[in-house]
């Protein structure tokens, strides 16, 4: 080998070569694939996407914000996670011609992705009031995250909020499949004593304005509908004949009639027991 004259070898033109392909072959990977997978998996990727304008908007504004797609969409194991980077590859290309079909790429989030940031699963809501037996329903019913919190990151619920709504609760604990009781979930609220009054179903339309309904109740704008919508117990058969005496002892036609319904039959609206200021539950 020649030497130079401070004595160093000189590299071999071959060897030079040699490495010379070799980085350009490395640089050909980092530019064309590592580059373009790399950059596919971030999160602003996808705000490039139209069809994706009303999943990106609310993510960007939630409390996930700070995580990636990969994070919660792809399962959290090495070949799962290799495996989305190698086809977000193929996507960023396609994106090139195309950004009018969002990426096949969203799985729903299972609960181990979930489990990877919340492993201390919480007892009780931020506020202390609501108990969330996390453990109960994750561990012991194997009931997958995503079945409450539907509103946690790409939507917001009607109130405009990131957390679970209470109806959702309500699919489940109805009285039936799992106990409805206020105590069972809420620390600090319980039925008034007024609910377990024998007459409060006759007497509560007089409450209708009280506050601290909505303390409890305002978790549904049509809360009062849900029963006003349904026939009365004593609507029965003989009771076009028997309502005149049931009115007699206590009126509410006007819950739910408006004024025309009476006249069909009576010509007029009846006076007795008429209480023009009770409304139509709508």
């Amino acid at each position: 080998m020649p030497l130079r004259a401070d004595k160093k070898p000189l590299l071999d033109p071959r060897r030079r070569r040699t490495l010379l392909r070799a980085g350009l072959v490395v640089l050909a990977i980092l530019v064309l694939l590592v580059l373009p997978g790399y950059l596919a998996s971030r999160p602003g990727f996808f705000s490039k996407y139209p069809v994706l304008a009303e999943k990106y908007g609310p993510w960007s504004k939630s409390t996930h914000a700070e995580a990636g797609c990969e994070t919660c969409h792809v399962p959290p194991t090495f070949a799962a996670r290799t495996a989305y980077r190698v086809r977000m590859i193929g996507t960023s290309y396609a994106s090139l011609v195309s950004r009018s079909k969002a990426p096949d790429v969203f799985k729903t989030p299972t609960n181990d992705a979930c489990l990877v940031c919340h492993s201390d699963l919480r007892s009780v809501s931020p506020a202390g009031d609501l108990q969330i037996p996390h453990r109960a329903h994750v561990t012991v019913l194997k009931m997958k995250c995503v079945e409450c919190h539907d509103f946690l990151v790409h939507e917001v619920s009607p109130e405009g909020k990131h957390t679970p709504p209470m109806v959702g609760c309500l699919t489940c604990h109805d009285g039936d499949k799992a106990k409805n009781a206020c105590t069972a979930c809420h620390t600090e609220k319980a039925a008034p004593e007024t609910h377990s009054k024998a007459d409060w179903l006759v007497l509560h339309g007089g409450h209708r304005d009280d506050a601290e309904c909505a303390t409890c109740h305002k978790w549904k704008a049509d809360w009062c509908a849900d029963c006003h919508a349904q026939r009365p117990p004593s609507h029965v058969t003989d009771w076009r004949a028997t309502h005149g005496a049931a009115i007699a002892k206590h009126r509410s036609c006007e819950a739910c009639h408006e004024a025309p319904f009476c006249v069909r039959c009576h010509g007029e609206v009846p006076s007795l027991n008429f209480n023009a200021a009770l409304k139509v539950v709508k």
